[in-house]
């Protein structure tokens, strides 16, 4: 037996990022499924405490995606540490100044439109959030959450 070389251009521990991508792919389509449900009708049976709690967890699951691919990406490919520091920089800067409370009563009017009713909450999140900031390609990006999920 030889001994084997590492492949130029190959990224250690490639087979287990694309076991955790495969494994994030697979929760997130199993997550879109169970996101159609919590759309605008979902969202209007709930109480204003509910609503909170369920903005607060949708906060709380980027938080732990994050983290996921932070802990990742610093043990097997520390040359994109930098590159996910920014991401989390940015993401946090976007959500500055969106509290839970302003997010509920931007999906509390959202959801009031009827083209809106069967579009997920994760989405109409990022609505409110874009629109709290001023987003000029807002309106596009609505209109295709509307085909998406008409």
């Amino acid at each position: 037996m030889g001994i084997r070389r590492k492949r130029e251009g190959a990224l250690p521990g490639a087979p287990a990022l694309a076991l955790i991508l495969l494994l994030i792919g697979w929760l997130a389509l199993d997550g879109q499924a169970l996101a159609a449900k919590r759309a605008g009708q979902y969202w209007s049976g709930l109480s204003r405490e509910q609503k909170t709690d369920l903005v607060l967890g949708i906060f709380d699951g980027f938080n732990l995606n994050e983290s996921i691919l932070s802990i990742t990406l610093k043990n097997e490919y520390t040359i994109c540490t930098d590159i996910m520091e920014s991401i989390m920089h940015q993401s946090d800067a976007f959500f500055s100044g969106m509290p839970a409370g302003r997010i509920v009563t931007g999906l509390d009017t959202f959801y009031q439109e009827r083209k809106n009713r069967n579009i997920p909450v994760s989405w109409g999140v990022w609505v409110v959030v874009r629109q709290g900031r001023g987003d000029t390609s807002l309106p596009e990006f609505i209109r295709e959450l509307r085909r998406l999920y008409p």
